[in-house]
């Protein structure tokens, strides 16, 4: 979880106020990766962003949203925010919950595929919006803390154990609803980043080239490509990075650290201006 975590009248993540910063602004969505959990506000990647670049950028990660959430809440919000473009960001994990109904012990929207189409289920989310369904008697007892959900991680007993979980499509369905969603993201009206982060675990995982996270992503991110949107995945450029400093210099416990978060901004960065979404003398 986030150290210190405040919130703006919109509800978007605070980052440091200043006095004069380009418009229109960036929109940056996905989970906790582009939230920042573990880190403060000003140490998530996005701060660092708007920084490095003197335009302003919208925070508006949700801490343990799945990939489809993450879609509904992009089509919402762009309407709103009228951003210059969009990053998408998401993890491998936000592609498995992409087949759950309930989530972090929270009930959440969910899409099966009827007949070759998507259909979105649960909605209006069943509840008051957020609220936790009953937690295992282990997850009430020990309460959250990055140490416990570190461990029941490494030991892989998450689900019944420390949070519950609902699934609502057949398992491994997930890439292809993620798929799926990409015509969505495209008809924004915008241009939209479809970018790829990852967890400390993915780096501690034998290496991320080859294992089932790692073709799970080249796939949807190769279905963001060809829905026309612009796919990056941070491993290409992150990777040099952890091999260099270790995953300890980049990572709290699971999330970035602020010195992690530093660094994803700037690979960001370079990326948007050799996309040409940034120009390297005007937005510096």
């Amino acid at each position: 979880m986030s150290k210190a975590y405040n919130s703006d009248a919109a509800g978007f993540r605070r980052a440091s106020a200043q006095a004069s910063l380009a418009e229109p602004p960036i929109l940056v969505t996905g989970s906790s990766f582009a939230k920042g959990d573990e880190v403060k506000d000003d140490e998530a990647w996005p701060a660092y962003l708007q920084d490095m670049i003197g335009r302003k950028v919208v925070n508006a990660g949700v801490s343990g949203y799945a990939f489809d959430q993450m879609v509904l809440a992009t089509e919402q919000l762009v309407p709103k925010v009228k951003p210059l473009f969009v990053i998408a960001s998401f993890t491998p994990g936000d592609i498995r919950r992409t087949e759950l109904k309930v989530a972090w012990s929270r009930e959440k929207p969910y899409f099966a595929l009827k007949d070759g189409k998507l259909d979105l289920s649960n909605v209006p989310v069943p509840g008051r919006p957020g609220a936790p369904v009953r937690l295992p008697a282990v997850a009430e007892w020990l309460g959250w803390s990055a140490l416990a959900d570190l461990l029941v991680e490494r030991l892989g007993i998450q689900q019944g154990w420390y949070f519950t979980e609902v699934q609502a499509v057949p398992r491994g369905t997930g890439e292809t609803i993620a798929c799926r969603l990409m015509p969505r993201l495209a008809a924004l009206g915008v241009p939209v980043v479809v970018m790829a982060q990852y967890s400390r675990g993915y780096w501690n995982d034998k290496g991320p080239h080859g294992t089932a996270d790692h073709r799970a992503m080249r796939r949807v991110l190769g279905c963001a490509a060809e829905a026309g949107l612009i796919a990056f995945d941070l491993s290409d450029t992150l990777k040099a990075a952890v091999d260099a400093r270790g995953t300890d210099a980049l990572y709290r416990s699971d999330h970035h650290s602020a010195e992690g978060n530093r660094v994803v901004a700037d690979l960001v960065m370079r990326e948007l201006i050799d996309r040409r979404l940034l120009s390297k003398m005007a937005d510096r």
